[in-house]
């Protein structure tokens, strides 16, 4: 796959990771587990942990300094596993994907200010989930393992 690709699925990889931490690495360990029903139950769990934990109050905003730094790292993870699947260059990828988990996170975070100016918060919170499951699912697939 070209780099240009590469870098573009790094770059949605990334938004997704801003906004839902753990899709950074899970999204493409997933595409890369094939035929591994429990390995993608585990990591579908580990995702499905964060998307209900995000509701819960008390947790830190992800555009705080510690949290938005580890979506970044995240991403970052997340970008090198996706070059390494589609065959491209790890460290653009990496800066990519890192680079844009701090727009992903604080696009999240004015979509749900905007949302529950009017409508229940909990609707904005799973449109949110929607798309970020979507976005990290468009960068991952038609990934394979490679060797």
């Amino acid at each position: 796959m070209n780099t240009s690709r590469t870098l573009a699925r790094s770059l949605v990889l990334g938004l997704a990771s801003g906004a839902r931490g753990t899709l950074g690495p899970c999204a493409p360990l997933c595409a890369r587990a094939e035929g591994r029903t429990l390995r993608r139950g585990l990591l579908a769990l580990t995702i499905a942990g964060e998307l209900m934990a995000d509701k819960m109050p008390g947790i830190p905003p992800r555009t705080s300094g510690p949290v938005l730094l580890s979506r970044a790292l995240g991403g970052a993870w997340g970008g090198a596993l996706l070059a390494r699947n589609l065959g491209g260059p790890v460290p653009p990828a990496v800066a990519v994907a890192a680079m844009a988990a701090p727009v992903g996170a604080a696009a999240g975070v004015r979509w749900r200010s905007w949302w529950s100016e009017s409508r229940p918060a909990w609707e904005g919170a799973v449109i949110e989930d929607a798309v970020v499951l979507a976005l990290a699912w468009c960068a991952v697939s038609g990934t394979r393992r490679r060797a």
